[in-house]
Formats: C-alpha cells, sequence, structure tokens
C-alpha cells in the first residue's frame, strides 16, 4: 500500500464516506473496494479517484504524491515510446545500411 492509498482513506474518512457507501456508489462489492485501498487493485483504486475527483471535487493531487494527472502521465509515457521508437528505427537504418554493404561485399 502506498501513500496515496493512504491519503485516499484519509480523504473518504473526512468526506464520511465507508466502503459499503463506496460499493454501492460504484456498483461492486465492498470486498472490491477493500482490495483497492489496500493496494490490491489498481484499476479499481484509480476508479474510486476518478469518482471522487468527479463526485466531490477532490484534486487528484491531494492523493497523489505527483500531482499531474492520469492524462499528463500517459502523454509522458508515450512521449518515452516515441523517442525509444526513433532510436530503434535509427538502430534498423543502420543495420539495413550494414547489410547492403555486406551484399555489395559479397557480389565482388
Amino acid at each position: 500500500m502506498t501513500d496515496s492509498h493512504n491519503r485516499l482513506k484519509i480523504i473518504l474518512k473526512s468526506l464520511n464516506i465507508d466502503q459499503a457507501l463506496l460499493a454501492e456508489q460504484l456498483k461492486v462489492k465492498q470486498s472490491v473496494i477493500s482490495f483497492a485501498l489496500n493496494g490490491k487493485n489498481e484499476k479499481t483504486f484509480h476508479r474510486i479517484v476518478a469518482f471522487v475527483e468527479k463526485e466531490y471535487n477532490v484534486a487528484t493531487a491531494d492523493i497523489f504524491e505527483d500531482p499531474k494527472t492520469i492524462s499528463q502521465g500517459l502523454q509522458e509515457q508515450l512521449a518515452e515510446i516515441k523517442a525509444e521508437l526513433a532510436a530503434s528505427r535509427e538502430e534498423l537504418k543502420q543495420v539495413l545500411e550494414g547489410m547492403e554493404e555486406l551484399k555489395g561485399m559479397l557480389k565482388k
């Protein structure tokens, strides 16, 4: 369990939202909520975060150590993937050029 999980629990308590009420609002079993709040179900944890953001105007920065939004995090990951892809393309280009050079040498 992370600090984010603990902060969300504190926020829920301050809003007088218990696991049973949250389970009812999200239409899941209370055990699913328990797992999420204890760090054992990240998908549901993020669903709870989105719910309290929308319904109770809780800021993501109040829950996560890094206040960036999920969207910002995904954009950063995408940028990293694009950079890795560009590097891989350059490596592939060099390999292909080397292969062409070898072909030329073999023909001689």
